[in-house]
């Protein structure tokens, strides 16, 4: 490749393939098999579409709502995904379409009967029992189908629990065993199945999924891609910084680990391994990247959504109290990422092959609008799932009509005046909101400025395509990234009903809590290992339900601010997804990478761990969260020290990991590096003093090794 030669992303075209194998399935189907798929997932994503912008229809409550959200997500799993992976099946099996209809009928009959009065008494039928049993066998199926086994083992264990817990000793003993009131609990009522994980499945997550479905497909990874590329990709280690940088953007829209991975690792990866990163190393810097997406505002993936049904903040204050946490963790990463560089001298790239930033901003920079849009509307007090519709109906404005006034302005600005038009005649004749009115006329009159300003400047429009064929694909996708959740959330409702049931929920945090000896920062190291326990293998989203309902009270107990606590579990449950050997992300991108899955896994585990104690710090000392609560107890200077401290913790920590800073570390090196993070942790001027000199030090040495070291070669050398 000349120096000349601009890089840019490009789309794998076979990466939807590719995430749905890494996902678990490697059926591929055709003809009116795949219709009725891209059907059903098309229904599924239209009808969460229209509840976000107008509410539920008419006669459809909360928990109809739920039943149409679930039983649309099972159909489809089951005819999606095989019964095992290996098979290479190109048709859908006999079995899997009666196992779909069965769900479909399940899903008609609990839609149908749920004020009936055998439900609504708790004396159930024998239909009742038969229906409740099927539907618990279809989400453990389907769960284990599309997350894996751990999921299901968790569940099947906390189900053993429920009817074998007479026979422990105390205090985890009780005697509420029951076969049908745990079935009538599960399936007919909100403690269990259809409770809060589900509800927020179905009312906030999908339609954020879509949205970063829609926006995937209007080239959003490109211009992520291109922009950090442009950034970073001169410097020391570049296109690994480059990663970094767009992942974490990409991941915090999309929520997906393992679709993020693939989706930017398929170019970073390579550039990566250009540039002299070895290949494990290549594909664990895009797992720790992709991963923490999910920490990073304003979407911060799904289990943001989650927070707002087990904590009492809104969703601006939640990501407001992520953010610098968010921000420091990602500092951390690149910080590896510099040092991982300067270790093996891998430089950058070229400027020269690198795409210029005002064509890539020309080019689909236009694509930032719907993210600024979703956070006015969330600020201005709009519900969240209305401000994700109205960044849609931008969204889609945009990508339609930058298309079309590319093609033809005359025939395209005739078809948006008919377009706007409707828009307004519909809030005057309909009621619509008439922000639905604004987006389409704001999105129509931004894509025309971007088309003419493309022609101003002789710069060739992105080579992204968006018409309806891309609308329907991104429909079928943002349905089929849906389906992790769905069921993850489902099996999650099992978990918490049991907890519920059995009494868990009130004896566990005091158990916790004398285990600990009141001592807080054991809690919080009991608390981080059972985070990476219970996260193996499952998605952040199942993992932060089962931890804020079991560990995060706990924490609360002990004196930490809930919004500190759940920040608390969600962080070291984002972390668990980059575990090792149960390592979603790192089996998705070894293959990119041609590295082992392990390796790979234990690379990513480490580059995401430069903040491993960053938690214990906003638990401990809450300055940097931003708590509601603390408005106006703490002045800017005395919050920006709290992050400069911070900072230098994690500097400190990252030296330890990579045992290495301007030469390689000395056993004693490295025992301060270590010492210095763990000082930092404890925020009081004391310790900051000390750690700021400790740290001092330990720079110093190293200044004074590497003088040293230069000064010998160049005395060999002479």
């Amino acid at each position: 490749m000349s120096k000349k030669e601009e890089i840019s992303y490009q789309a794998d075209p076979e990466l939807e393939k590719k995430v749905n194998e890494l996902a678990g399935s490697d059926r591929s189907v055709r003809g009116w098999m795949a219709l009725l798929i891209l059907s059903i997932a098309i229904l599924m994503s239209l009808y969460h579409l229209y509840t976000a912008g107008f509410g539920l229809i008419p006669g459809i409550g909360t928990r109809s709502h739920m039943i149409i959200h679930l039983t649309l997500g099972l159909v489809l799993v089951f005819l999606i995904f095989p019964i095992k992976r290996g098979l290479g099946q190109t048709k859908i099996a006999w079995y899997d379409f009666i196992i779909a209809l069965i769900a479909l009928f399940v899903g008609y009959y609990l839609y149908a009967n749920q004020t009936s009065s055998s439900i609504l008494t708790g004396r159930m039928t024998d239909m009742d029992k038969v229906v409740a049993i099927t539907l618990l066998v279809l989400v453990l199926e389907a769960t284990r189908r599309v997350v894996g086994k751990p999921l299901v083992i968790i569940a099947s264990v906390f189900i053993a629990y429920f009817f074998l817990g007479h026979y422990l000793n105390p205090p985890f003993r009780h005697t509420r065993a029951n076969f049908e009131n745990f079935i009538y609990e599960m399936t007919y009522t909100t403690s269990g199945i259809f409770s809060t994980p589900l509800s927020v499945s179905a009312v906030y997550v999908f339609i954020f999924i879509l949205f970063g479905a829609i926006l995937e497909a209007t080239g959003a990874g490109k211009m992520f891609i291109d922009l950090a590329l442009r950034a970073f990709g001169k410097y020391k280690g570049g296109p690994a910084k480059a990663a970094v940088v767009s992942s974490g953007m990409l991941g915090s829209i999309s929520g997906s680990s393992v679709a993020n991975a693939v989706t930017t690792g398929t170019f970073t990866i390579p550039l990566m391994k250009k540039v002299g990163f070895r290949p494990q190393t290549a594909g664990g810097i895009e797992v720790a990247s992709s991963s923490s997406g999910q920490l990073l505002p304003p979407i911060m993936g799904a289990a943001a959504f989650l927070m707002i049904e087990y904590t009492p903040y809104s969703y601006a204050e939640i990501i407001r109290s992520a953010a610098i946490p968010a921000i420091l963790s990602y500092i951390a990463i690149l910080f590896m990422v510099h040092i991982e560089a300067s270790k093996h001298n891998i430089k950058g790239l070229p400027k020269e092959m690198l795409v210029s930033a005002r064509k890539t901003m020309i080019q689909h920079g236009y694509l930032i609008l719907p993210v600024i849009v979703l956070v006015y509307f969330l600020v201005r007090g709009n519900t969240v799932p209305n401000a994700a519709f109205f960044s849609i109906v931008i969204l889609l404005t945009l990508a339609v009509f930058t298309h079309r006034f590319r093609e033809k302005i005359g025939p395209g600005i005739i078809i948006a005046v008919i377009l706007a038009g409707l828009a307004y005649s519909m809030h005057f004749v309909l009621n619509w909101n008439i922000e639905i009115a604004v987006m389409v006329t704001i999105g129509i009159f931004i894509a025309l400025f971007v088309v003419l300003l493309q022609k101003s400047f002789k710069v060739d429009a992105a080579p992204v395509r968006f018409g309806m064929r891309e609308l329907l694909a991104g429909f079928e996708m943002a349905a089929r990234n849906s389906l992790t959740v769905v069921v993850a959330c489902a099996t999650a409702g099992i978990l918490i009903g049991v907890i519920n049931l059995t009494g868990l929920s009130a004896r566990l945090p005091v158990i916790i809590v004398n285990f600990a000896g009141d001592n807080l920062y054991l809690a919080l190291a009991f608390t981080l290992v059972a985070c990476l326990i219970l996260g193996l293998g499952l998605p952040t989203t199942a993992t932060y339900v089962i931890l804020a309902a079991m560990v995060a009270p706990a924490l609360v107990q002990m004196g930490v601010p809930i919004m500190a606590a759940h920040l608390f579990v969600l962080y070291y449950g984002i972390l668990a997804d980059d575990t090792p050997p149960i390592n979603l992300p790192a089996y998705a991108v070894s293959g990119i990478a041609n590295s082992e899955p392990i390796r790979t896994g234990i690379q990513g585990f480490k580059f995401d761990s430069g903040a491993l104690l960053l938690p214990f710090v906003f638990a401990t000392n809450t300055v940097i969260l931003l708590l509601p609560e603390n408005a106006g107890l703490y002045s800017w200077p005395v919050i920006a020290q709290n992050i400069f401290t911070a900072l230098l913790g994690i500097i400190a920590f990252v030296i330890f990991i990579q045992n290495f800073f301007l030469v390689k570390l000395r056993f004693y090196e490295r025992l301060l590096a270590l010492a210095t993070a763990i000082v930092f942790i404890h925020g009081s001027w004391v310790t900051d003093t000390i750690g700021i000199a400790l740290l001092a030090l330990l720079i110093a040495i190293q200044f004074m090794r590497k003088k040293k070291m230069d000064h010998e070669g160049q005395a060999a050398t002479s």
